[in-house]
């Protein structure tokens, strides 16, 4: 039997001071989306964190193609597996400063960045002008941000993407588009993806899914 992509078991971490717990396992295969799904406060945003290593866990462990978290430092881990939030994230300087941050990073600074093709072609792909890549990112809109919150993610070409309501801040035509490029980005080489949604036609845009639900106690 192939192993799975990312795989986790007995993740737990407490969620607040009334005791509720998040105490989950579960596992994505190469070309596959798996969909969190849950009540309000269950802990689905926390799992990508953890999963992402933005937060640790307080028991349990994760695999990444059969090696375990704790045989990958975190920085190795974070390039591979790559957490977006609900919440982009923008910093100060062009959209174009924006795409290249993480490339300035010590455990970067000997891999050649993203050329300008791939970086006009991911923005294209999600309907924004080339030239928005001049633009101060502070000025960004919302769902201009969470597209360029992605293709940052994309560019370092992990193997895994954690997304938290990647589609919230999008509308109809520009949430299609989104759901198409990561319907191809998945299918590519050795590559999955865990996303927290609560819009159903994301959840169906993918026939290799799979979910897992959190109970919230």
């Amino acid at each position: 039997m192939e192993t799975a992509l990312l795989s986790f078991r007995d993740l737990t971490r407490s969620l607040d001071d009334e005791g509720r717990k998040l105490m989950v396992s579960g596992e994505v295969e190469t070309g596959q989306v798996l969909f969190v799904q849950g009540p309000s406060g269950s802990g689905k945003s926390t799992l990508l964190r953890i999963l992402g290593r933005i937060l640790t866990a307080s028991g349990g462990e994760a695999w990444l193609q059969g090696r375990s978290w704790n045989d990958i430092p975190a920085p190795q881990w974070r390039l591979k597996v790559q957490y977006v939030s609900q919440k982009p994230v923008v910093f100060d300087g062009t959209v174009e400063d924006n795409l290249l941050m993480p490339f300035r990073f010590k455990i970067l600074n000997q891999r050649p960045g993203p050329t300008q093709e791939q970086k006009k072609d991911y923005l294209e792909r999600l309907q924004l002008p080339v030239g928005l890549l001049n633009q101060p990112a502070k000025t960004l809109s919302g769902g201009e941000a969470a597209r360029i919150a992605l293709i940052r993610a994309l560019l370092l070409e992990p193997v895994v993407l954690l997304l938290d309501e990647p589609t919230a801040y999008l509308d109809e035509d520009n949430r299609q588009h989104l759901v198409t490029l990561l319907k191809h980005w998945v299918v590519e080489k050795s590559r999955a993806i865990i996303m927290v949604s609560h819009n159903e036609q994301d959840l169906l845009a993918f026939p290799q899914r799979s979910s897992l639900f959190l109970g919230g106690r």
